[in-house]
């Protein structure tokens, strides 16, 4: 029991600190993505038990409202588990069960149009890559993996705006029909307060360009400085959902936990050092 206890406290201290709470950030803020739509997810797992579809563009398993209730609770448990793991292999372990429960929900017929799992996935991706590297330094990891979710992000901001680019979104009719004429949400409500029913649909078209011009400027946050390109990502992302739907939060929560990585503050040498040598006295 002890030679047990030993070695999963070797494993730990092999491990760099820091390297393990941004991923597990990154992991509270997937958690977080997952559990925010719960009601909803519940909902609509019900409708599609009892009104049952089948496309055969999918295979037999992806079509089966099992499979996603499976994948949903894996991932989500992995996820919290992750949050009390010590060692690397456990840590490993806990996020490729759920890279793989997440890749499943993607693709599935009754979930693959949630672009939550999606973004969940790609955060996950990056969880998996981090956990292979936490016996690396911190030094020589963090900028590699701040770098690396600025990627992330850029590549999702990009598909965002290539999604945009339609007539539809380019003249503003998609976001007019949508949110502009009726949704009842604090931001629209005030536009229609203040503004006549006839400026709508141009207020909509400007509105529209301006978001599809601000994703694709956000498709380089990897080419902006560190800090800046986090500051960036995690203002547009919460400008999302505070802007236009608070379920969104279920979408932009896990990228912001990516965000987020980029804003943290190394230790520098000297503290790190007073650190070990606090450490080997009291050993």
């Amino acid at each position: 029991m002890s030679d047990s206890r030993l070695s999963i406290d070797a494993d730990a201290k092999a491990t760099d600190p820091e390297s393990r709470s941004l991923l597990k950030v990154v992991q509270a803020a997937i958690l977080i993505s997952l559990l925010w739509k719960t009601g909803y997810f519940i909902q609509i797992n019900a409708i599609h038990s009892a009104f049952p579809l089948e496309d055969p563009f999918f295979p037999w398993p992806l079509q089966r409202p099992e499979t996603v209730r499976v994948a949903w609770i894996l991932a989500s448990v992995s996820a919290a588990l992750v949050l009390f793991a010590k060692t690397q292999k456990n840590i490993l372990r806990l996020s490729m069960l759920g890279l793989v429960a997440l890749a499943i929900l993607s693709i599935h017929q009754k979930s693959f149009n949630d672009v939550t799992f999606m973004c969940c996935a790609w955060s996950s991706l990056w969880c998996v890559w981090m956990a292979t590297r936490l016996h690396e330094p911190f030094e020589n990891l963090f900028e590699r993996a701040a770098w690396l979710t600025h990627l992330i992000l850029s590549l999702i901001f990009i598909g965002g705006a290539v999604g945009k680019l339609t007539p539809g979104y380019w003249d503003g009719t998609v976001l007019y029909e949508i949110y502009f004429r009726d949704r009842d949400f604090w931001t629209y409500n005030v536009v229609r307060s203040l503004c006549p029913e006839e400026s709508l649909p141009a207020i909509a078209m400007w509105h529209s360009r301006v978001v599809v011009c601000a994703e694709w400027f956000c498709g380089f946050l990897w080419l902006m400085p560190r800090k800046i390109a986090s500051i960036v990502a995690v203002v547009m992302l919460c400008g999302i959902a505070l802007t236009n739907n608070f379920y969104l939060f279920s979408v932009v929560t896990c990228l912001i936990g990516l965000a987020l990585v980029g804003l943290h503050q190394k230790k520098d040498s000297s503290e790190s050092g007073q650190v070990a040598v606090f450490e080997n006295e009291a050993n």
